[in-house]
């Protein structure tokens, strides 16, 4: 956190603290400044849940909620199913946090691990109702990254999966394709995402810059 970090974030420090010592250990509290995707995590308690620290980045939920003009009314998403890397089940929500000009400017997000109480799902269903992500980010589930490579790695891995096959043998339009979903994703937000995508595609980064150029321009038509 620095001194431009915005005065509600500052103000939801202590909000991060108390809802911890509330709820408990099985609660993960966390605050993200979106002003720095990479390292977005400002504070954190019981960061054991998902393995994330303050300086972590942004997730890739986060990324399409500030990309997505389905977002522009919304308060809050409550009460999705997400999971952690090593498959613990979780029940999130997300908060999002305006400035005076209705911009979001940070996410308060609450992870709840529900292992403890799945063993006993059947006397407390109402503890681990959740809602799919697909009505949220287009079926796309939500990850944890500890750190930017991993973010970066695991979209890309993502937009592999999309193609079926490896991105330096898609033709012009299926990479144009992937880079109007990358897009709509929210993946361009991130340092270096134009660097690894060269990599990935074979080509340079002035190509890449072209097509982002290109899909931009026809995202109105039916072309792409």
């Amino acid at each position: 956190m620095t001194k431009k970090t915005h005065p509600l974030l500052r103000a939801m420090l202590p909000v991060v603290k108390g809802l911890a010592a509330m709820l408990g250990p099985d609660y993960e509290i966390v605050l993200h400044d979106v002003s720095n995707p990479e390292h977005s995590v400002i504070a954190i308690e019981n960061g054991h849940v998902t393995g994330r620290r303050i300086g972590s980045p942004l997730t890739d939920l986060g990324l399409y909620i500030l990309k997505s003009k389905k977002f522009r009314n919304v308060s809050h998403v409550a009460n999705y199913a997400t999971s952690t890397g090593d498959g613990r089940k979780l029940r999130s929500t997300t908060i999002f946090l305006r400035n005076e000009n209705g911009k979001i400017i940070g996410f308060l997000c609450i992870n709840f691990d529900t292992t403890k109480f799945s063993m006993l799902k059947e006397t407390i269903d109402y503890m681990v109702q959740v809602q799919e992500l697909e009505s949220i980010s287009q079926g796309s589930a939500e990850r944890f990254p500890t750190r930017l490579e991993e973010l970066l790695a695991e979209t890309l891995e993502n937009a592999r999966n999309f193609l079926h096959k490896p991105l330096r043998m898609a033709s012009k339009e299926e990479k144009l394709r992937v880079i109007k979903e990358l897009d709509e994703k929210g993946f361009f937000l991130l340092k270096g995402a134009v660097e690894e995508l060269s990599k990935e595609m074979g080509n340079s980064k002035f190509t890449i810059y072209s097509y982002l150029r290109e899909v931009r321009k026809l995202k109105n038509g039916n072309l792409i």
